[in-house]
């Protein structure tokens, strides 16, 4: 399994659901009675989690070393700490699982000591990912021809996206390509990439990424709707895998269809599409599109939300991208650099900007505007001292454009 992400989502829910995931992945493992279990990063969202989800984890853990099963893990891009300062080396101290990246150099080459599973006696190494893909160093001074001659079952453990294995829809993601791993391995257990694939390639047999164990944000959920694991069996004859999905709540979405819906007609349309569904303990994702009548600010969300919960949902969200109304225009052209798409958006709105007396073009002064508020905060610069000069900033250049009166105005309405 890979890319638990435990303690990740900010809303309880889903939070909560993501460590009911892991839970009964354990409990799973636990009853098909395997050997051990890799972990290929990201077993928690961050290098310190919160206490109730550490917890929670070394519980199941704990359950599993009772049993006699073993975690192998790695770092991922979420879970690794540059400085070592990382919540898995103290599982690792308390028992509760092995990491498998030991190393040690020689002349300027990286040496894998990796570790031996006793019951299988299956060799198992690993190289931790980290953000940006720095990874791809580590891989660079890597030893491939030292890990290639040891003789026996090697597993590796890596936590990259891969250059020639990567989703189309992932193209613009850091990766690497698959000559950076060792050659000849029984299986490559892949993390990172969250989209679930089995692949072979040339002397790279068994290259398998799991995907998420439960999806990590909104688009996920919309995608995958749900996560899992690998079961793999060795019966001699090679490799069997088997995918094992899991689904604490089912994600049901809900396409409504807004093309010409005055906005006080919202809720209606969103009875009149779940009159007769079933929503008991389900996670809701209401996706909107089309073009609205209104504005999008008189959409009672919270009545919307309220609604669906009293059907049954444990959890609602909502997907507005795809909604337009009559009061902004879509920008197409994507060429533009990021200076000259805010000049482009500002011309396109600033009929609705009212100034009057302006000694200055109103493109211009909401360009050098945005750039007073936006100034960042220097080093060794106190907060206050930091709010006091960008007001000070501010009210001279409204002033310098007698605009201190529409200031005021503005305010006390």
């Amino acid at each position: 399994m890979a890319d638990l992400h435990l303690g990740g989502w900010r809303e309880d829910t889903l939070r909560e659901i993501g460590i009911k995931t892991f839970e009964k992945a354990i409990d799973i493992s636990i009853q098909e009675n395997v050997d051990f279990i890799l972990i290929s990063g990201d077993l928690f969202d961050s290098s310190n989690p919160t206490i109730d989800v550490m917890a929670k984890a070394a519980k199941k853990l704990y359950e599993l070393k009772v049993k006699g099963i073993s975690v192998y893990v790695i770092e991922g891009s979420h879970d690794f700490s540059p400085t070592g300062r990382t919540i898995l080396k103290v599982f690792e101290e308390a028992g509760l699982l092995k990491r498998v990246t030991s190393a040690e150099e020689s002349e300027g080459r990286l040496l894998l000591k990796g570790t031996t599973d006793e019951k299988t006696k299956i060799r198992l190494y690993g190289i931790s990912g980290i953000r940006g893909s720095l990874e791809k160093a580590t891989y660079s001074v890597l030893d491939r021809e030292d890990l290639e001659q040891k003789e026996g079952q090697k597993i590796f453990l890596f936590h990259s996206a891969i250059e020639e294995l990567r989703p189309n829809n992932l193209y613009q993601m850091q990766s690497m390509p698959i000559s950076l791993l060792p050659k000849g391995f029984m299986y490559y257990a892949g993390g990172h990439i969250h989209e679930r694939g089995e692949f072979e390639l040339g002397d790279y047999k068994n290259v398998v990424f799991p995907g998420a164990l439960f999806p990590n944000n909104i688009d996920e959920l919309l995608s995958f709707k749900g996560g899992g694991f690998y079961l793999v069996e060795d019966d001699g004859s090679g490799l069997k895998k088997s995918y094992i999905p899991i689904k604490i709540a089912p994600v049901i979405i809900l396409e409504i269809d807004l093309e010409g819906t005055h906005t006080i007609n919202v809720e209606e349309k969103i009875r009149l599409a779940t009159d007769k569904k079933d929503l008991k303990n389900s996670i809701v994702i209401v996706k909107f599109k089309g073009n609205i009548e209104g504005n999008l600010s008189d959409i009672n969300f919270k009545k919307i939300n309220l609604y669906l919960e009293n059907k049954g949902a444990v959890l609602v969200k909502r997907d507005t991208r795809e909604i337009k109304t009559k009061q902004y225009k879509e920008i197409k052209n994507s060429s533009f650099t990021k200076e000259k798409l805010e000049e482009e958006v500002i011309i396109r709105h600033k009929d609705q900007i009212k100034i009057k007396e302006c000694q200055i073009e109103t493109v211009s002064f909401v360009k050098t505007f945005m750039n007073l508020l936006s100034r960042e905060k220097k080093e060794g610069e106190k907060k206050d001292d930091y709010i006091k000069d960008i007001l000070r900033e501010s009210i001279d250049y409204l002033s310098k454009n007698n605009l201190l009166e529409d200031l005021n105005e503005t305010t006390s309405t």
